[in-house]
């Protein structure tokens, strides 16, 4: 499924800080349309769901980070890293 998934320092800070999640606490990763042109999807993030059908759930600092079943095409070989900046939360994807 996914070949490297990392979440970094900054980005568990910005999730305990600014987003104020608990420890424990599940953060849905999932496909999201982001537009047209040649890859009209982009990966979002929703930190108020709870696990339905997960294909994969991996926690990291302190947090249970999951994927659903239905998008698990959005994430499949890729490398993923989310990470914080001044704009807040974004995902590299490689």
């Amino acid at each position: 499924m996914i070949m490297s998934f990392l979440v970094t320092g900054e980005a568990i800070r910005t999730f305990k800080e600014e987003w104020g999640l608990q420890n424990g606490q599940y953060v849905r990763i999932y496909a999201k349309y982001a537009g047209g042109g040649n890859n009209p999807f982009s990966v979002g993030i929703n930190a108020s769901a709870e696990p339905v059908d997960p294909a994969i759930i991996v926690p990291l600092g302190g947090y249970r980070f999951f994927v659903e079943k239905s998008d698990e095409w959005i994430v499949n070989d890729i490398k993923l890293d989310i990470d914080s900046g001044e704009d807040g939360i974004f995902f590299t994807i490689e």
